[in-house]
């Protein structure tokens, strides 16, 4: 069947051009890949500095906080699982939250809104780690943990995160979900481009700002690197709230968009309260609202696993649950084995480089092989490059305070890396999954939020693990149920992917079965 092509006029500030179609191929949907409209490079290139400078705060803190964590206290893993355990659950349970205020209010202010608690909460955080950096001698690796000025900044440190989580979640749902489809629109080569700059930036924000915050503590001290820290949030904050309404200014779509919703909003609170044109701004929550709300997110949750896309997300979910990534976790276990900060920069970073070339991939095998087929590979290659990380644990590990032989180091740190390749591609085909399957939904930043609420429960189970597997010693026996959660989030792939296409082998190699079958019989 040949395909047809549109050149609509477009709303949102991309050149017309054509637009990629649905054609039926073999029984199975399959996008084609025409070329699509271009992209505004001016709105574009704004967008991009934006999230740039909100990942960088981002991916700073992430690296840092938890650095200063295990260099406090190096004898152990549990301030580190702690700290990720309590944020994570805060996660769960607000993420939904999040995606409803994305959905109920105005996104720009929403987003405002959220780069100051952000800023503020990183602020917090380096500044709780600057209190114990000054009182705690660094050099001392026998320090206890649960002294009273440890706990309260430690405490603090926690609350910090917790914030600093969930106004997160609220910028990536709000912008690199709900505006990234709406720019997009109904075009799914511009919906790839769009997703893989975003990743591409963020995984470059990965790559630099590790980097970055070892320069600070090796050449200067980590005292030094949480006052400076500090200083390039606060400059950040100035930046961002200035340039995200430039931003949304040069996507009139965005603005569309926004004032359809209002109207739908508006024509809604009109049917539910007759005679009211005006709500009280606060007002406190009755038990009532409460339960409805309850309620309203538990028919969110039973929706969501109804749809034909929670497989996908399931799977991608159950990769959340592993230590074998550079996260705070390995990282402390890394450091046990005496790997200086620099040296574990440039490690993430290589693996980040990896990352990278998976953004490169996927677009390759999207085309080549569907995109359905492009994550099934992805992630089962992601399972293969895991293996020989999992035996290197467990056959020429060093002892604690000790670096590994060059082979194991070699095998760890290269499996590491190559696994990222199939990782990421896999994290933008199921994004892109994620985005068409509720491109229609009327409350699909919800739904959006209930993703990243599964893939926090999933990280949840990982710092369960590392609590009471919380000597580095022991990091072995969580990082082999970290490979069974991968594997398992790979075998469930594969339910979405034979649900989605009939099929788990394409057309061509499952047609060989029957016929050697046939020829040994």
């Amino acid at each position: 069947m040949a395909a047809v092509t549109n050149t609509a006029p477009d709303p949102d500030g991309v050149t017309p051009g054509p637009v990629p179609t649905v054609v039926e191929v073999g029984g199975q949907s399959e996008q084609t890949h025409l070329p699509g409209p271009k992209v505004d490079l001016t709105a574009l290139s704004f967008l991009l500095v934006q999230h740039l400078s909100n990942s960088w705060g981002l991916r700073t803190a992430e690296f840092a906080v938890y650095l200063f964590l295990v260099i406090l206290f190096p004898d152990t893993l549990l301030p580190a699982s702690i700290y990720g355990f309590v944020t994570t659950g805060v996660a769960i349970f607000l993420s939904g939250w999040a995606g409803r205020m994305v959905d109920e209010q105005n996104n720009l202010a929403v987003v405002r809104a959220s780069i100051i608690v952000i800023k503020f909460a990183a602020a917090v955080q380096y500044g709780a780690s600057l209190v114990l950096l000054f009182r705690l001698q660094v050099e001392d690796s026998t320090r206890p943990w649960s002294t009273p000025l440890a706990s309260g900044m430690f405490t603090l440190v926690t609350l910090g995160g917790c914030v600093h989580t969930i106004a997160g979640t609220t910028i990536t749902v709000a912008v690199e979900r709900e505006w990234v489809t709406c720019i997009a629109g109904d075009r799914s080569a511009h919906l790839t481009t769009l997703n893989t700059y975003m990743r591409r930036i963020d995984l470059f924000c990965k790559l630099v700002a590790p980097l970055f915050v070892s320069l600070l503590t090796s050449v200067a001290s980590y005292r030094f690197a949480a006052i400076f820290l500090s200083g390039v949030e606060g400059a950040c904050l100035v930046f961002e709230l200035i340039w995200i309404s430039i931003s949304y200014r040069h996507f009139p779509v965005l603005r569309e968009a926004q004032e359809a919703k209002d109207a739908l909003k508006h024509q809604r609170d009109l049917a539910s309260t007759p005679g009211h044109n005006k709500s009280p701004i606060f007002t406190l929550p009755s038990l009532a609202c409460i339960r409805r709300q309850l309620l309203e997110a538990l028919a969110d949750w039973k929706e969501f696993t109804q749809t034909p896309i929670f497989l996908s997300s399931l799977a991608i979910s159950w990769l959340y649950v592993t230590v074998l990534s550079f996260d705070g976790t390995m990282l402390a276990y890394l450091k046990a084995h005496a790997y200086s900060d620099p040296f574990l920069a440039g490690m993430r970073g290589i693996t980040v480089v990896a990352g990278l070339l998976g953004t490169l991939v996927m677009p390759v095998l999207e085309r080549r092989l569907g995109l359905v087929r492009a994550g099934n590979w992805s992630i089962w290659s992601e399972v293969l490059c895991l293996v020989p990380v999992l035996v290197v644990l467990y056959v020429g590990a060093p002892p604690d305070g000790s670096r590994a032989p060059g082979w194991n180091a070699a095998l760890l740190f290269g499996g590491m890396m190559l696994s990222r390749i199939g990782l990421w591609a896999f994290d933008l085909c199921q994004l892109k999954e994620l985005q068409l399957a509720l491109a229609a939904h009327p409350r699909r930043n919800s739904m959006t939020a209930l993703q990243t609420a599964l893939q926090n429960v999933a990280s949840m189970f990982k710092y369960v693990l590392t609590i009471v597997l919380s000597k580095p010693s022991q990091f072995k026996y969580a990082a082999l149920a970290s490979f069974v959660s991968v594997f398992a989030g790979a075998s469930t792939y594969l339910l979405y992917v034979k649900k989605e296409r009939g099929h788990v082998l394409h057309h061509g190699v499952g047609d060989l079965i029957p016929l050697l079958r046939k020829k040994w019989a």
